[in-house]
């Protein structure tokens, strides 16, 4: 990585539930291809260390909804216009 400092990204509104689909979406295959596989199943020191992987993916899931919903207030006492209403 460069010396530079990163410059932050432009964060729009959307781009929280759009993080949040993508976290689910790894969730789910956590779920399907990791702990329903046979040798995670049977070996619970594996299945552990994949469940706390989840449990991560979930606390991440979770802030990202909590800083949502704190970006929405701060916007809205702004006076900016918080609906989705664009296309």
């Amino acid at each position: 990585m460069s010396s530079k400092k990163r410059k932050k990204n432009s964060i729009n509104p959307g781009h929280y539930l759009e993080l949040m689909d993508r976290i689910h979406i790894v969730m789910m295959n956590v779920q399907d291809h990791l702990l329903n596989h046979p040798l995670t199943e049977n070996e619970k020191d594996i299945e552990k260390k994949i469940e706390s992987a989840q449990h991560k993916l979930w606390e991440a899931y979770q802030m990202v909804g909590e800083k949502e919903y704190i970006d929405e207030q701060h916007r809205s006492s702004d006076g900016v216009d918080t609906s989705s209403s664009k296309a």
